[in-house]
């Protein structure tokens, strides 16, 4: 393990398996001024492994200590807004929603949609995490790493029907943001103006735009770009090509594609795909 000292703000372990598509679990070691935030249309499930955070979401705040997991909807916009120790260490798994539905439907749990931002308290969650990471890290095979997402997912319904776990909106508050987010939901790989998408909810485009950024997190024209992106993750898993992918998901052309994605990603398309057996170790920046 890198030491903090040496890298101040924020480093990222990655562990993807082509043998596991759609499903990417992170550590995270952070430091300093909270990281810019980004958002990520999956299924979140992130162990806060050491230390104390302030979340907030939609219009609420709240507190996650050290072995608290947020289980949190793709559409939330639940994001750390104060670090309340020196540092902290998480564990996160990003899962593509329909993957999290398709294991979860057949045991009854809730689907991805029926999510808000659930604080969980059990230590199992994390076990199970845990186990995940550990697999991937050795390379498992496809069916082992698929029981052990089964027993995550679980793991991660069951909780959130539990007594001890706080819930915080995981969905927009006014119903004006609400359409906007599921008209970008379903019209993601076509253009759509911020004009016609505030005609559509009934608002002004500035009015839009404020109430938008306040519910989610990040204007309409990052929230569209990040569905994309998460769209083109789950092609490339399934080893599409650079080409078909911008295409389906709405970019311009390929080289636009790249360059989109190497930004929010950090890899190229074709860096991604090679990648996915191997970990990496990247630092971020930090913002104020």
């Amino acid at each position: 393990m890198l030491s903090l000292s040496a890298f101040p703000a924020h480093q990222f372990h990655n562990l993807r398996s082509d043998q596991l598509p759609g499903v990417e679990v992170v550590r995270g070691y952070h430091s300093g001024p909270i990281a810019k935030w980004q958002f990520v249309p999956m299924v979140r499930i992130s162990a806060l492994i050491s230390g104390t955070v302030r979340i907030w979401s939609h219009g609420r705040a709240g507190l996650v200590r050290g072995g608290e997991t947020v289980v949190n909807a793709p559409g939330s916009g639940a994001r750390v807004v104060e670090r309340l120790s020196e540092t902290t260490e998480t564990l996160s798994a990003y899962i593509s929603p329909h993957l999290f539905d398709a294991v979860a439907a057949p045991a009854g749990g809730p689907c991805a949609a029926q999510l808000e931002v659930h604080v969980v308290a059990q230590k199992a969650l994390v076990g199970a995490m845990q186990r995940l990471a550990e697999a991937i890290g050795r390379h498992a095979a496809a069916a082992e790493l698929r029981s052990l997402l089964g027993a995550l997912i679980g793991i991660a319904c069951s909780s959130v029907h539990d007594p001890a776990t706080r819930t915080l909106p995981g969905g927009p508050l006014r119903p004006e943001i609400a359409r906007a987010r599921q008209i970008i939901q379903e019209r993601f790989a076509q253009t759509i103006s911020l004009g016609a998408l505030a005609d559509g909810v009934g608002l002004s485009k500035f009015h839009l735009l404020r109430l938008f950024r306040e519910e989610i997190g990040t204007t309409p024209h990052a929230y569209q770009l990040q569905l994309r992106i998460s769209c083109a993750r789950e092609m490339l898993d399934r080893r599409a090509s650079a080409a078909v992918v911008a295409l389906e998901c709405g970019f311009a052309d390929q080289a636009h594609f790249t360059r989109a994605f190497k930004r929010i990603v950090g890899y190229t398309p074709g860096a991604f795909k090679r990648h996915a057996w191997r970990s990496r170790l990247t630092e971020m920046p930090a913002s104020g």
